[in-house]
């Protein structure tokens, strides 16, 4: 059957391809953190070690490139970039099944970073331009999914690769040779991405839709959001708290290990079940509330975001603290479900505020800062304050610490911002009725 290119269905192709493509790109990213046990034995790395590779080795490159590929994206086909992407991030994956010591591993998740860093602006952008505003936030929402299915992947379908691979031991791969398990893990998980970036090839760039001016300039966007910092930084802050809270999950296999001797496999299995039923759950709450919320009102989807902090922060600070692994794991679904909520209100969100001009960029922008101390900062704290308690098993007080100290004063700024956004999105929809048409490609 052969899709109009601007038919319905074809634009539903075209969400559910890059939800495919979002989902590789956290499968990828998340395999590590069930392998940090079998890291820290082949290359004698410390908790501190771990963090740098959960965290600012993947996440250096993409705080850094994240601002000018979203810029050169507003002006060049979003497609070819993201397909370039693709091809780099999954052979930084392969790559890394490739090294034995800890530097060649960072840098190859640097490398990872890199390439993952134009999924989302790119994909949120072409999203957005497929979509009419009423339309967007639902399938923006659904493509906001992925973070929960990839990870879910990383955990269920790769807690049992992982412990299927340490019951052969050491095995001859045709090509790559001698592997150890771990290894073995990273060329398999990367392997599938050559497949998304030919899929990629059957998108149509679109025209970019809701322009105010025909082109703008480079700074054209971090002046927009400066202009409108307050409502920019309330959502700012409330989806960087929101992704901040991702670390936990990396620390999820020695968690479970250290204090309720739990093994891979097993934490792996109930990680990756949860993201694929607590995510759903979470996305469909979302969707629900952004239909709710949006009856008399305009600032919806940021309502949604903090639905979903109100139901999460609470949650995060508790599961780690449990005095049983039964209480934890329903503390974390709960957990979970609420982080599903705010990941589909934070970019939604951005959607409704931002011109199609400067769509890109200014979502690049936004992922840079909830970068900086999620997946950037995050992991390494942890290791960190946790090597400090000179007990392994302290992690668990060291995470809920770090929920609370990020949480509250997140949800109470994103409350008190609520009225500047919500005069964002009325000013753009003024704009954007007064403006001439300037769509372009």
């Amino acid at each position: 059957m052969t899709l109009e290119k601007n038919g319905p269905a074809y634009r539903w192709y075209v969400v559910i391809l890059l939800l495919g493509v979002f989902i590789l790109s956290y499968f990828d990213r998340f395999i590590l953190s069930l392998l940090v046990e079998p890291l820290k034995a082949a290359m004698k790395l410390s908790d501190f070690e771990v963090g740098l590779l959960l965290g600012p080795a993947f996440s250096t490159f993409h705080v850094l490139v994240a601002i000018p590929l979203g810029w050169y994206a507003d002006r060049s086909n979003r497609k070819y970039l993201l397909l370039a992407g693709i091809v780099i991030w999954c052979s930084m994956t392969v790559g890394s099944g490739l090294v034995a010591t800890f530097l060649p591993l960072f840098l190859m998740r640097l490398g990872l970073g890199l390439g993952e860093a134009v999924v989302s602006p790119c994909s949120v952008s072409i999203i957005s331009d497929y979509f009419n505003r009423r339309e967007r936030p639902r399938a923006i929402s659904v493509y906001m999914a992925g973070p929960y299915l990839g990870a879910g992947l990383a955990f269920l379908l790769g807690g049992l690769i992982v412990g299927h691979l340490q019951t052969i031991g050491h095995v001859n791969w045709p090509i790559f040779g001698t592997l150890a398990p771990w290894q073995a893990t990273f060329v398999l998980v990367g392997i599938p991405g050559f497949i998304f970036a030919g899929l990629m090839m059957t998108v149509k760039e679109p025209v970019r839709q809701e322009t105010i001016s025909a082109r703008a300039p480079a700074s054209a966007a971090f002046r927009y959001m400066g202009q409108r910092w307050r409502g920019f930084g309330a959502l700012i802050v409330g989806s960087t708290c929101n992704f901040a809270l991702s670390a936990l999950t990396l620390w999820n296999v020695p968690l479970f290990s250290r204090l309720w001797g739990w093994g891979i496999a097993e934490t792996g299995f109930v990680t990756g079940i949860f993201y694929f039923t607590a995510g759903p759950i979470g996305t469909a709450l979302a969707v629900w509330a952004q239909r709710h919320f949006a009856i008399g009102r305009v600032d919806g989807s940021m309502r949604v975001l903090i639905l979903g902090l109100l139901i999460c922060v609470p949650c995060s600070a508790l599961y780690p603290i449990m005095p049983s692994a039964e209480f934890a794991v329903v503390f974390m679904f709960i957990a979970f479900i609420g982080k599903s909520v705010a990941t589909a209100g934070g970019p939604a969100s951005m959607a409704q505020i931002t011109p199609g001009e400067v769509r890109t960029q200014s979502m690049a922008i936004f992922n840079t800062f909830i970068s900086l101390i999620g997946p950037l900062l995050g992991p390494p704290i942890i290791g960190f304050a946790t090597d400090m308690t000179g007990d392994p098993k302290k992690i668990g007080v060291v995470l809920s610490c770090y929920v609370l100290v990020l949480g509250i004063p997140a949800i109470l700024i994103c409350i008190a911002g609520l009225k500047y956004y919500r005069a964002a999105v009325v000013e753009l929809e003024l704009a954007l009725a007064n403006a001439p048409a300037h769509g372009h490609n």
